[in-house]
């Protein structure tokens, strides 16, 4: 019978029994951001015109642009944080935090109905202008 200590593999597997994991426990520990590293996409609905521009460009298709409703959201869960929307938005309404993404440990609905990371901004339409009919 061969020595149990012979094989290649028992000096290292005794070795990781006795060491760290060599993984974080995510989401509990949560490593300190990098510089360069991209966040959430924040959305500016005062300064948005809804030309569509940034849900034609998204290459995860995780926006979506209603013009006649002015309706805007993004699903959070779907998107990749390339920043092309950041980038092709003509009235800089859309920016990239600074801070950590939101975790989400579970893709499930919501007590209210609604699906965690979904984020939506409904702008009421402008009050019709008033024909000045005196004079």
């Amino acid at each position: 019978m061969a020595n149990p200590f012979r094989l290649p593999m028992v000096p290292r597997a005794l070795r990781n029994l006795a060491s760290k994991p060599a993984t974080r426990l995510y989401p509990t520990e949560i490593r300190p951001r990098f510089a360069g590293a991209r966040g959430e996409i924040e959305f500016d609905l005062e300064t948005c015109n809804f030309c569509m521009l940034c849900a034609r460009r998204c290459p995860a298709a995780a926006i979506t642009v209603a013009r006649d409703d002015r309706y805007w959201s993004i699903d959070q869960l779907v998107c990749i944080a390339c920043g092309v929307c950041v980038d092709v938005c003509a009235k800089k309404s859309l920016t990239m935090s600074e801070g950590s993404r939101h975790i989400h440990t579970k893709a499930e609905i919501g007590p209210d109905g609604r699906r965690p990371g979904l984020e939506e901004w409904t702008k009421p339409a402008p009050p019709p202008a008033e024909i000045n009919t005196a004079g």
